[in-house]
């Protein structure tokens, strides 16, 4: 074997090297021999096929893997770090690795994961000589540490896998792709507590991370002091850390201190107006983790009016509406979730609720102010004005039209053009509103109150023609006219 590999090592191919021990049977081989070998030319992929397949360990790859990377230069270590998540993702997968070695046996899946998440969370300590971005002094759990620092978004997604066979997985919570091969999820035996415990020692150790360097940190300089270097984490890399943490929460599966929860909301709830980064889709990405987090955390660990603050500043209306509606503001709830022009579901979910919650004065004054509401909910959706106004409101058609809507001519338009659609074909297209509040959203989770509200809504509108077919849409000559009337005004109005 020394010979084959300072023979190939001369030619430059010590690649071949690893391929031949990978296709080798390890009981032929002189283990403690061969081990050197990889050590010495760092044949990385062959190392932990050699530990793995030959004594099954699955740490002692990950410190060997470790100690190398604090020590090599910033450009070995990239690619280096990149290796060690790779092989964390495969086995935390239940995936044999290098790829297309097989799985890792089911009954033996759980024990890998506690093992290689417990050599990440140990706090332990050693220097690294390729950093540009320094770890605050006396940094805690230095293992996670390097790999959060050299890539915060990444080495989050893969400690998702490690919990992803609970039926909460956080694998396309971040879209970072470390390899290229498709795997298929390997289905194990699920542990339970023992899993849940782990899931809440990641947040707790995440949770110590950010209180001993993000919130406490300070500039920092390299040895020579020379030059400043940014000191880890950037607001961007707590950012990561905090969504991590708040998915987590918001499923039930680890709690928080108060501190964390505060610095969580502020960091959810940041003016999307405040920096570029903040794009439409990321601003609606940390409302659904906001909502989903507040249904589970009790409101007394929270401010609500310092929150609905924050919610009102950065223009998060169905959280404002959520708030609300939690200390029983039904009409400053309805008129925040009215707001959320983009995704009108929420609204008439929630007007309908209310009217099957809400009785005697209660109802009756939450109809009057409905109704009062009805030019604005047209423009909202004239589909689903139609079907508050047949399901709740059908005696009340003629009124509607000519008491709320004489003063609004669009809205006018708009009621009596649906009205004579759903007179003509006896049904309504309805697909914008399930276009525009679906069920998931791009983080995958969404409050459930706010699921179960949205899906009965959707459910209902699957039987608008059974609803039409006890209480039909009558159009009157006088209904007509009126809508010809307003429809040649608004055609004047364009030609001007």
């Amino acid at each position: 074997m020394q010979a084959l590999v300072e023979h190939y090592s001369k030619k430059g191919w010590l690649q071949r090297v690893e391929q031949c021990v990978l296709h080798m049977d390890i009981s032929s081989l002189d283990f403690n021999q061969v081990v050197l070998l990889c050590r010495e030319h760092r044949l990385h992929g062959a190392l932990i096929y050699l530990f793995n397949k030959g004594l099954d360990d699955f740490r002692t790859p990950l410190e060997e893997l470790l100690l190398v990377l604090r020590n090599c230069q910033r450009e070995a270590a990239g690619a280096l770090g990149y290796r060690m998540l790779v092989y964390l993702k495969y086995c935390f997968q239940g995936l044999a690795f290098p790829p297309g070695r097989g799985c890792i046996s089911p009954a033996r899946l759980q024990s890998v994961r506690k093992e290689l998440l417990q050599f990440l969370l140990e706090d332990s300590s050693a220097s690294s000589s390729w950093a540009t971005v320094e770890l605050p002094s006396k940094a805690p759990y230095p293992n996670l540490c390097h790999l959060l620092e050299l890539d915060t978004d990444a080495t989050l997604n893969v400690l998702g896998f490690a919990f992803e066979d609970n039926g909460i997985s956080t694998s396309n919570y971040l879209s970072m792709d470390l390899t290229n091969t498709d795997v298929d999820s390997v289905e194990v035996k699920d542990l339970g507590g023992e899993n849940e415990k782990l899931v809440q020692e990641v947040i707790d150790v995440l949770s110590v991370i950010l209180d001993k360097s993000y919130f406490q940190r300070c500039c920092s300089t390299t040895n020579d002091g020379d030059r400043l270097v940014e000191t880890w984490p950037s607001e961007k890399d707590a950012g990561c850390i905090f969504e991590f943490i708040a998915r987590y929460v918001a499923c039930g599966r680890a709690k928080v201190s108060g501190n964390i929860l505060s610095h969580i909301l502020e960091y959810l709830t940041l003016d999307a107006g405040i920096s570029s980064v903040h794009t439409i889709e990321s601003s609606k990405r940390r409302e659904k983790q906001l909502l989903a987090l507040l249904e589970v955390v009790p409101e007394t660990d929270w401010d609500a009016p310092y929150l609905l603050h924050l919610c009102e500043k950065c223009q998060f209306h169905q959280a404002c509406g959520f708030i609300h509606a939690i200390r029983h503001q039904h009409l400053a709830s309805l008129d925040s979730y009215m707001k959320a022009m983009d995704e009108p579901i929420h609204a008439f979910s929630f007007i309908r609720d209310m009217m099957q919650q809400l009785h005697d004065k209660e109802s009756d004054a939450f109809r009057v102010e409905v109704i009062s509401r009805i030019p604005d909910l047209v423009i909202l959706s004239r589909e689903a004005t139609i079907f508050l106004v047949v399901e709740h409101f059908y005696g009340q058609i003629q009124q509607i039209l000519f008491s709320e809507l004489q003063s609004h001519p669009k809205s006018l338009f708009l009621y009596l053009k649906t009205l004579i659609e759903v007179h003509s074909t006896g049904n309504l297209d309805f697909s914008c509103l399930s276009k525009g509040g679906g069920l998931e959203n791009s983080t995958g989770i969404m409050s459930r109150h706010e699921s179960d509200r949205v899906t009965a809504y959707l459910e209902a509108l699957v039987d608008f023609p059974k609803i039409l077919r006890n209480n039909p849409i009558h159009v009157t000559d006088e209904m007509t006219e009126l809508y010809l009337e307003v429809n040649i005004q608004d055609l004047v109005l364009r030609c001007c």
